[in-house]
């Protein structure tokens, strides 16, 4: 009788860890999140020629773009984004009217009229430490009817509901098979490189 209610002690102690050591852990704490990009966003190009500097501005957008994108609890890991800016070819002002159509034709608006940035990963979720964070993201660039994929560095700062993120990277006409323009039979060299800059004003919606 002895080693009976031995063996029933046994088991019910071994039952007892057994259910305590080996349950199933929460399932991990994720967020999705969208952020609407404002109308008063804009995106700059800075180029340069065997006379001067220039500068080219977009102001704003036609439609409503959003970029949205999953967080885990952790903010490790790269981060899947979703979400693009369309950007009218046309709508570039070079602030002056020979460089303006010049840039306009190289970029071949009538056959491919949209600049198009569509926002692939960030290497993990924002952290946002006093509001601030610097990380680098993956895009996808689509210019003259050329798709290329670029890293770009990220400045993102918070108040609030609204998301202020700016980003920047030197590129060339070549990356998007294109050739600089000339401009005045010659007379003007556009040069081969320039910067893209855009400075998003984002609306945190969920």
């Amino acid at each position: 009788m002895f080693n009976f209610l031995l063996i029933n002690l046994f088991v019910t102690v071994a039952t007892f860890f057994s259910v305590s050591y080996n349950v199933t852990p929460p399932p991990e704490s994720i967020t999705a999140v969208k952020w609407a990009v404002e109308k008063t966003s804009a995106l700059t190009i800075l180029g340069s020629s065997n006379l001067h500097d220039f500068q080219c501005d977009a102001l704003g957008y036609a439609a409503s773009d959003t970029i949205s994108f999953v967080a885990s609890q952790n903010n490790a890991g790269k981060i899947p984004l979703k979400g693009s800016l369309k950007i009218e070819i046309n709508t570039i002002n070079c602030h002056n009217f020979i460089i303006t159509r010049n840039f306009r034709s190289t970029l071949k608006a009538n056959e491919h009229p949209y600049l198009i940035v569509k926002f692939l990963s960030l290497e993990r979720a924002p952290l946002f430490t006093n509001n601030k964070d610097n990380l680098k993201g993956i895009v996808e660039i689509e210019l003259g009817g050329v798709s290329k994929k670029f890293e770009i560095p990220y400045k993102i700062q918070k108040n609030g509901h609204v998301v202020l993120l700016n980003g920047q990277r030197n590129f060339t006409f070549s990356d998007f098979e294109i050739t600089p323009p000339r401009i005045l039979g010659g007379l003007v060299k556009i040069y081969n490189k320039f910067n893209v800059e855009f400075n998003l004003k984002i609306i945190q919606t969920t």
